[in-house]
């Protein structure tokens, strides 16, 4: 059982949404609240939605204890029916994960409620979180497979460094408009996060893929291309390597045309020069920016 969640600021209209949650912006800093906030919450109060709001948190300015008891004085008419969240990726502070911990720490003193903590794929990976997990706040993991803009869930594949699984997964991110997240639990898991300390059952660990299992996903196109196929395999925990040297055995061995782009190639020219289309070029090859090549990338034209 999973609940679909959006996430919302200030840069998001008021409504109520068509999804079984809203997480809403609720501070800043020390000095900001989000004007929309309270509206938003209430709306979709009204109509039996879950409920959450976080904050932004920013090292940069100010303390976590400051900045924890910010949050709790401002959002004191949620408390016990919203599940709270730390919004964790100020650029240049992420690796202070003794910050984050006391922000965590503190608003489990304040409230008796643990929160969740919100942060990219590749900052769960980069720094050590072991202190965060093992005092059993809850992991929102942001990370973005596709440029897809629906409720279709694709697989899950990151891995979540110290902690086990996650809570929820941030899998869309649409520019301004929407974000989508599954929330990995039924709605008393979701009260369980907002009115004790967060001990629903996670996620499990997604299931490792073999070598073998990804060279024909590569192929099939669902790796992306370049630069970002080698980022997104090495954010999974897969080695990119050997994974890219069987989809090259396999590419040499298939009755398929391929090409390699070249310096100076365009998607457009490469379609006319060998008698298709852009439209079936990228459907081939995973290309979701008909503008954005690799040079030394091997792509399908036959």
């Amino acid at each position: 059982m999973s609940l679909r969640v959006i996430d919302v600021s200030q840069w998001q209209g008021n409504f109520v949404t068509d999804a079984d949650g809203i997480i809403c912006k609720a501070t800043e800093g020390t000095g900001f609240v989000d004007p929309t906030c309270d509206a938003k919450y209430q709306m979709n109060k009204a109509a039996g939605k879950c409920l959450g709001v976080y904050h932004y948190a920013r090292p940069d300015l100010c303390s976590a204890v400051d900045e924890a008891r910010f949050f709790v004085e401002n959002t004191k008419g949620y408390i016990g029916e919203a599940v709270l969240a730390l919004d964790w990726e100020q650029p240049g502070t992420q690796g202070n994960v003794s910050w984050a911990k006391a922000w965590l720490d503190e608003v489990k003193r304040l409230t008796g409620i643990k929160p969740m903590i919100y942060m990219s794929a590749s900052v769960v990976n980069q720094y050590d979180w072991s202190s965060v997990a093992k005092a059993d706040y809850g992991l929102w993991i942001a990370g973005y497979p596709d440029n897809r803009d629906s409720w279709d869930v694709p697989d899950f594949p990151y891995a979540t460094g110290a902690w086990d699984g996650c809570a929820m997964w941030q899998f869309t991110s649409s520019n301004g408009t929407l974000d989508r997240d599954i929330f990995y639990g039924d709605k008393n898991a979701w009260k369980a996060y907002a009115t004790s300390k967060g001990s629903a059952e996670p996620a499990p660990a997604p299931v490792r893929k073999t070598n073998e299992e990804l060279a024909n996903e590569v192929i099939d196109g669902k790796w992306g291309n370049g630069a970002d196929r080698k980022n997104r395999l090495e954010m999974a925990g897969y080695d990119y390597s050997a994974v890219q040297a069987l989809v090259n055995q396999k590419l040499g061995t298939n009755s398929r045309e391929y090409y390699t782009i070249q310096s100076g190639d365009t998607l457009s020219g490469i379609s006319a020069k060998f008698g298709t289309s852009i439209d079936q070029l990228c459907a081939w090859n995973g290309i979701d920016n008909p503008n954005l090549i690799y040079t030394g990338t091997r792509i399908r034209v036959k």
